[in-house]
């Protein structure tokens, strides 16, 4: 399994602000990646890809409330 952790240059948040932050990434070379965004301002991004192609995707911005919930499954 790898991690990674890196800062990210502004970009816009869910919330409309631009933002810095940091991107967390893990992958166990087996089809698993998980993804997270988190801005500077306190919004989140989210984003799980599963062994059988499923994904799911959140995003809540700083105020705690979720924008998107939405999971694909795969095949």
């Amino acid at each position: 399994m790898t991690s990674t952790t890196k800062r990210f240059a502004a970009k816009s948040a869910p919330c409309g602000q631009t933002s810095e932050g940091e991107r967390f990434a893990t992958e166990d070379r087996q089809g698993l990646l998980t993804e997270e965004l988190l801005f500077d301002c306190g919004c989140v991004t989210s984003r799980e890809e599963f062994h059988d192609g499923s994904l799911h995707r959140m995003v809540v911005n700083h105020r705690h409330k979720v924008l998107v919930d939405e999971e694909f499954r795969g095949e």
